[in-house]
């Protein structure tokens, strides 16, 4: 789970400076030797030329400018996010006379993917690419392929809905704090009320992560646009209410326990009175849906079943259901799978089958359910990892699904 800004430092070398004898009796002869001549410089390369590129058959050429560094790689997840070996290429990069490293890697089919410089050693992200992965603590880069013609997760022509960020008083938590929504193309002219997706992002990311590497804009825009989902407003909270970087240890279970619980009652005390006041949302249970990635699959489940009867729609993509991270509210409200059948419309779980992060959890969760005659949808993505090349379907799928009769 875990599913963040790296600084690149330019050294410069003063020169120094020498004093001529003073105290010589008699003259020195002149020198007979030409004097040196400094070496022509090296020409400026235009920016261009110093960035990562993408070529027009989907190969990429990598590009990082460090004069002063010994050795530099790329590490780009080809079937994930760098941080799972089993889907990560690591490619060398060579230096020419100018200090500008590079290597050109692919062809790759358009999508999204994450990258990351390692410089002597130390992950950074390209600090000539414009679109950093949103996280707690930035090392990585995102970078679009993009397909032709245009593919589900591209900017489309045609209407696009509208990305809002707003600043709340959180009194669960005695600070501010901020959400993003969106609202459809259609939203300032219908009057109205729409149906409304709380959509959480997962550990160590930010609320950011769903839109900009998630894709959520596009991909619901796109929807719109072929008629393959209802008009929704989508509101994007930001999933840790407790600091992450305060926990002692590898056993996350009892961070994401308490996590969850403070997020349940933001939700319900900060949140939803927030959404209720500024934007036109239908009160029918039947238009309220729940979802999320990893840790936020995580909150999804335990929200939507602890909750039963508020939300009717819960997605869970590849969801950190840790038996230790599962509250006594959760386990009990699981027995009553008559009244969970008759209330969600979907329940809905994904996960990869080269998930090495959740995936003997969700495994062992989903038989859990069928095993209680729970009705769920479970989709196994094959090649699967815990990353965006799994989620970002889920939510498309999820989107075109929900809210629907």
């Amino acid at each position: 789970m875990k599913k963040t800004s790296a600084l690149v430092l330019f050294l410069y070398t003063l020169p120094g400076f020498a004093l001529a004898p003073l105290l010589a009796q008699t003259p020195t002869p002149a020198s007979t030797a030409k004097p040196a001549v400094a070496p022509e410089p090296t020409p400026a390369l235009p920016l261009r030329d110093r960035i990562t590129h993408v070529l027009p058959d989907g190969h990429v050429t990598f590009r990082l400018l460090a004069p002063k560094a010994n050795t530099v790689e790329v590490l780009i997840g080809i079937k994930s996010g760098p941080y799972e070996p089993q889907g990560t290429t690591t490619a060398d990069m060579t230096k020419d006379t100018n200090g500008l490293w590079s290597v050109t890697l692919g062809p790759w089919k358009p999508n999204l993917y994450e990258y990351q410089f390692r410089l002597d050693g130390r992950l950074i992200t390209d600090p000539g690419n414009e679109m950093p992965k949103p996280q707690r603590q930035v090392d990585t880069s995102l970078l679009l392929i993009p397909g032709t013609p245009p593919d589900f997760l591209d900017v489309q022509n045609g209407a696009h809905g509208t990305m809002r960020h707003e600043t709340y008083y959180s009194a669960t938590l005695g600070k501010n704090r901020q959400v993003l929504v969106y609202t459809p193309p259609s939203y300032d002219r219908s009057h109205a009320p729409f149906p409304v997706l709380y959509l959480y992002h997962g550990f160590w990311d930010t609320r950011y992560s769903w839109v900009t590497e998630g894709r959520l804009p596009q991909i619901l825009d796109n929807l719109l646009a072929q008629g393959k989902a209802v008009p929704m407003i989508v509101v994007v909270p930001e999933a840790h209410a407790l600091p992450p970087e305060d926990i002692a240890g590898t056993d996350h279970s009892p961070y994401l326990a308490q996590n969850q619980k403070a997020v349940d009652e933001e939700l319900f005390h900060d949140i939803i009175p927030l959404i209720e006041t500024r934007y036109k949302i239908s009160d029918e249970p039947q238009e309220r849906a729940i979802a999320g990635l990893s840790m936020g699959g995580l909150q999804s489940i335990e929200t939507g079943i602890v909750h039963l009867g508020y939300f009717r729609w819960i997605g869970a993509f590849s969801p950190g259901v840790r038996p230790a991270a599962l509250s006594e509210e959760f386990k009990n409200a699981l027995k009553d799978s008559e009244k969970i059948n008759t209330t969600l419309r979907l329940f809905d779980i994904v996960v990869g089958d080269d998930d090495e992060i959740v995936g003997k959890d969700v495994t062992a969760f989903e038989a859990q359910l069928t095993q209680t005659n729970i009705q769920h949808a479970y989709t196994v993505l094959p090649g699967g990892t815990h990353s965006m090349f799994v989620w970002r379907p889920a939510l498309h799928d999820f989107l075109e699904h929900v809210f629907k009769p």
